[in-house]
């Protein structure tokens, strides 16, 4: 028997010093970096490691559609993002993901503005320590983390199946002490435990690329998970009292953001992951996906889940994947 359990262990890790630097084995190879002509449709791209991404992939060529739902900020980051590299363009689009009516419109402007997306990055996330419902009734954690994301990718499948080859890169986090997901329980809830909301919502996201890679197979789309480890970033903001104080802590182990942004940008275009689809990569590893991603049971409960939440917004001749 273990002398720590996994939540113990994985919070622990969080007050160890990280990667201060990108790890060189696996340094994206020179003829992956010409983007010219590439669209990646990128979310969470005016903070931390998410601008850091934006800004590598700008840096190489390519044409970056960025969503955000601050317009003031999103365009002072793109100002900024483009007086320092002229190879590339940013594109912004209003998108407010827990609003499944802003996701939808945000994804019908892209399919009228853009014939094909190379690379979809679900890479906005949040973590609330509080429970805020949103208009649609779902909780935040949920409505960004999962709902949010799904939707857009929902909608966006047919263009980037059409522009293969092609990726999504959905991002998580370590979910590994969660031991298990009661959807019947979450969709009867309204203020549930919003410590755990946020990686329930991550696994689920999980729990969707494992069936997305399978129904993808044989299309040229591959669609991957990255827990790009502990990075710092504005997730913890939400904290309060000692928490708060700890947090201070925690940033300061952290590999800073441009870390992370290496392993998202290798993730969305080295050749090292040209024929890896369904994975799970933590850090700079593939690692198995937790238990509850691996059981098609579990998989199909999220999918009727899903399907119940999303009715709404989904045409009517379209249908969750399975």
């Amino acid at each position: 028997m273990p002398l720590l359990n996994d939540k113990t262990r994985i919070l622990l890790k969080l007050f160890v010093p990280q990667r201060r630097t990108p790890n060189p084995q696996h340094a994206i190879p020179k003829g992956d970096k010409n983007l010219q002509g590439k669209t990646i449709v990128f979310t969470g791209g005016t903070d931390g490691m998410g601008r850091g991404a934006v800004e590598m992939l700008c840096s190489m060529g390519a044409n970056i559609v960025l969503l955000a739902r601050n317009k003031t900020k999103a365009e002072a980051v793109i100002e900024s993002i483009k007086a320092a590299h002229t190879q590339g363009s940013i594109n912004l689009q209003i998108c407010d993901l827990a609003s499944m009516d802003s996701v939808k419109a945000c994804a019908e402007r892209i399919l009228s503005e853009y014939p094909k997306i190379d690379v979809l990055v679900n890479n906005a996330g949040i973590n609330m320590t509080k429970p805020v419902i949103t208009n649609d009734n779902f909780e935040t954690n949920w409505a960004i983390n999962y709902f949010g994301p799904r939707l857009l990718t929902e909608l966006l499948l047919d263009r980037i199946k059409a522009s293969a080859p092609a990726r999504i890169v959905n991002l998580t986090t370590n979910t590994e002490f969660i031991p298990e997901i009661d959807f019947d329980d979450i969709q009867a809830r309204v203020n549930f435990d919003t410590d755990e909301s946020y990686v329930e919502s991550k696994l689920s996201m999980n729990m969707f690329t494992v069936d997305l890679a399978k129904q993808l197979q044989g299309s040229g789309v591959t669609a991957n998970s990255l827990c790009p480890g502990h990075i710092c970033s504005n997730l913890l903001s939400h904290l309060e009292g000692a928490e708060k104080v700890m947090s201070y802590v925690m940033h300061y182990m952290a590999s800073p953001t441009i870390v992370g942004a290496d392993r998202i940008v290798r993730l969305a275009i080295s050749s090292e992951f040209d024929d890896v689809t369904g994975a799970y990569i933590c850090e700079d590893k593939l690692k198995p996906h937790h238990q509850e991603a691996q059981k098609p049971e579990k998989r199909t409960q999220a999918q009727q889940m899903t399907t119940k939440a999303l009715s709404r917004w989904l045409p009517t001749n379209e249908t969750i994947i399975e």
